[in-house]
């Protein structure tokens, strides 16, 4: 079913019950709902990323907790991975602050990388930046499983939060990605001042691309010292879960991915997330260098809710 951005506002607008039920239906109509995949990240080239985007502390422009650190090594990542898969982790992601990702010695060490990871059967996905269709065709010919590259907020808002790119080249280059051959992980960031109408906006081109994304990440705003969006609240939950639903029911066959911001949610929240459609969640240490739940948490979470991994 086509859904537009009025059917989207009003779809949005009806009451809690009556939205979260709808998107549970659908949810159970294309996935066991009692089951959750793990997924895993790791940040492989931390800090100094040329970008300004206003959430991110990796951003050379602004002053924060994050120290510079270089490319890592594909022996510790798949240490690393190796870890992560003894905790249950399926899907493995590595990100790494480029803008566009270079080419020679340092992606030579990225498809090094992702060989490894890929020979111990993690489905790998990389977080790179902006990259071109040979590169696509190496990292897909090298074992990676899906690409992670993020629309962030509606064309509207685009410019408000990041300006050294534009939303029109990040959906171009996410075009090529998708006509690629790898699978495509697109999502977001909740809570960033944007209104409603913009979330909306956000799920809605997400939706159109075809076919759709195999995988959505929510990520609710971590607001950090020194970013220039330090001061913005927390996002309201239930906002939150009305998202996910409103996913859920644009996109049944996507696995929608409870991802950074998930720590400051209470278990009650995560509940009414996972009823709705969120049938994954990163777990870790971090995501990338925002904080995660402590493993154990989640375990016990999960058992609570009778969840199955």
């Amino acid at each position: 079913m086509s859904f537009s951005l009025a059917n989207l506002e009003t779809l949005y607008q009806l009451p809690f019950n009556e939205l979260i039920k709808k998107a549970h239906e659908i949810h159970q109509n294309h996935h066991e709902v009692n089951t959750i995949h793990l997924c895993g990240s790791l940040s492989i080239k931390t800090g100094l990323c040329p970008e300004d985007c206003a959430y991110c502390p990796q951003s050379v422009h602004y002053k924060t907790f994050v120290s510079k650190e270089s490319l890592l090594n594909p022996d510790d990542v798949l240490n690393v991975a190796l870890n992560a898969k003894k905790m249950g982790i399926t899907h493995f992601c590595l990100g790494a602050a480029w803008s566009r990702v270079p080419r020679g010695s340092a992606f030579e060490n990225v498809l090094e990388t992702v060989r490894k990871l890929n020979g111990i059967g993690l489905q790998v996905c990389c977080s790179l930046g902006s990259i071109s269709e040979e590169q696509a065709q190496a990292l897909l010919d090298a074992g990676c499983h899906t690409y992670n590259y993020n629309l962030d907020t509606s064309p509207e808002f685009y410019s408000k939060i990041i300006t050294t790119r534009t939303f029109e080249s990040r959906y171009q280059t996410l075009q090529m990605i998708r006509k690629s051959g790898l699978k495509v992980s697109c999502g977001g960031i909740l809570g960033m001042g944007e209104s409603i109408s913009d979330r909306l906006k956000l799920i809605h081109i997400i939706s159109q691309l075809s076919p759709q994304p195999e995988m959505m990440p929510l990520n609710a705003l971590v607001s950090i010292e020194g970013t220039p969006l330090e001061n913005q609240p927390v996002i309201d939950p239930l906002e939150y879960v009305r998202i996910v639903a409103i996913a859920r029911i644009l996109m049944p066959n996507m696995i929608i991915a409870m991802a950074a911001g998930r720590y400051k949610m209470s278990i009650e929240t995560q509940a009414l997330a996972f009823f709705s459609g969120a049938n994954a969640i990163y777990i870790g240490e971090r995501i990338l260098v925002t904080p995660t739940p402590a493993f154990n948490e989640d375990l016990d979470m999960l058992a609570k809710l009778g969840m199955n991994t």
